[in-house]
């Protein structure tokens, strides 16, 4: 197959990462891979991955009555690469390229995908939306099962065009792991304390202020406990500043906790040196990459039952789940994994081998190899 993808999805988004780690897995099976991408991370990424990038209209941002030019750029585009499908990653793309669908004479366009992988949110209900959905794209791929079903509520949708395909995911191998020790250094934390930490962007989505009362709670509970807090991220919607200024007001973790703002490439290094990760999101999270890289680096994890956790993290078997915005139940989770080693090795087995079970990187490209075929050879009216 010749895919063309349209993603105006930043590069630090789960999206992307879903976008490009799957598409790396068809591409090594012989599939020819294309990207519409505007500069950044995500273009840099499907570079790096061997992927032909194209120059095109940056959709997230068309210029006051520039319609008529980008829908020809995009149709003279479609037209120069022949796709056997497009696939749209975000909202913009999706619009765009529904826009062209079957326009112009073009009776035979191939057809549009929309994969929706970043966002847990319900589809939007506005009739555009609805129009969009049913008259000009042939299939929906998501990745969890609560998008799925927000699909099929929102939209009403047509038996057999909506799939639902979880990340697939492939583990750095353990030699190429950095090994945690400059990040337990920077917190001035010896092997022996254990690192409890939050690894998430600076947002409200995030729900940063629970976590903080957690520690709190925890750092109480356990006064002589050794342990400490690492929060890692990047400024987003909240700065640095506004970080700390959250910490500031629980005074039990002055001392016990390292705010960490390098934006790195990625985050094994931060994994490498946790001993507890605690994922807080009170919303986001249609996948939670952070989730699956302590599950398959056997490092317990605590989390909020948002977005796709609850079907990731089986409660009590392969991490603990708490309600969201629950500070007091995180901090309980929290305090248990501190006090028993033997409750953190027995999550982390269960965990890995959950990961490697069912989330498999080849597993889910085999998935998504076969549905895009299908789709591709039914609307083209042959076989796959």
């Amino acid at each position: 197959m010749r895919i063309l993808n349209s993603t105006t999805l930043h590069g630090w988004s789960a999206g992307s990462w879903y976008a490009i780690e799957m598409m790396r897995g068809l591409g090594a099976r012989g599939h020819d891979i294309h990207f519409l991408v505007p500069e950044g991370r995500t273009a840099r990424a499907a570079a790096a991955a061997g992927f032909t990038l194209h120059d095109g209209p940056d959709l997230r941002r068309i210029p006051v009555g520039s319609t008529r030019r980008t829908c020809r750029q995009l149709r003279d585009l479609r037209a120069g690469i022949g796709p056997d499908l497009v696939i749209a990653h975000n909202g913009a793309d999706h619009s765009w390229w529904g826009l062209i669908q079957k326009m112009g004479g073009q009776d035979k366009s191939p057809p549009l995908v929309r994969l929706r992988a970043h966002d847990p949110r319900p589809p939007a209900s506005h009739p555009l939306a609805r129009w969009l959905s049913r008259s000009r794209t042939s299939a929906f791929i998501v990745a969890s099962e609560s998008q799925r079903r927000a699909h099929v509520a929102r939209f009403r949708s047509r038996p057999g065009t909506i799939f639902r395909i979880p990340p697939g995911f492939a583990p750095a191998h353990a030699a190429e792991r950095p090994n945690g020790r400059r990040i337990r250094n920077l917190c001035g934390v010896d092997r022996e304390t254990i690192l409890v930490s939050s690894i998430a962007r600076f947002a409200p989505q995030k729900d940063h202020p629970t976590f903080f009362t957690a520690a709190d709670l925890a750092a109480r509970a356990l006064p002589g406990e050794k342990f400490h807090f690492l929060v890692a991220g990047y400024p987003a919607e909240y700065s640095s500043d506004t970080i700390r200024e959250m910490a500031a007001i629980h005074p039990a973790l002055e001392g016990r906790w390292t705010l960490f703002d390098e934006r790195l490439e990625e985050g094994w290094e931060l994994v490498g040196a946790t001993d507890i990760g605690v994922v807080h999101s009170r919303a986001s999270e249609a996948i939670c990459r952070v989730a699956m890289e302590y599950m398959s680096d056997h490092v317990p994890v605590v989390a909020a039952k948002t977005g796709s956790l609850p079907e990731l993290i089986v409660d009590g078997v392969t991490g603990l789940l708490v309600d969201r915005g629950d500070a007091a139940s995180m901090a309980g989770a929290i305090t248990r994994l501190i006090r028993s080693a033997g409750l953190r090795t027995r999550l982390t087995g269960a965990a890995a081998e959950r990961v490697r079970s069912v989330f498999d990187h080849d597993r889910a490209v085999d998935r998504l190899e076969n549905r895009l075929m299908l789709i591709a050879g039914t609307e083209a009216g042959g076989g796959a």
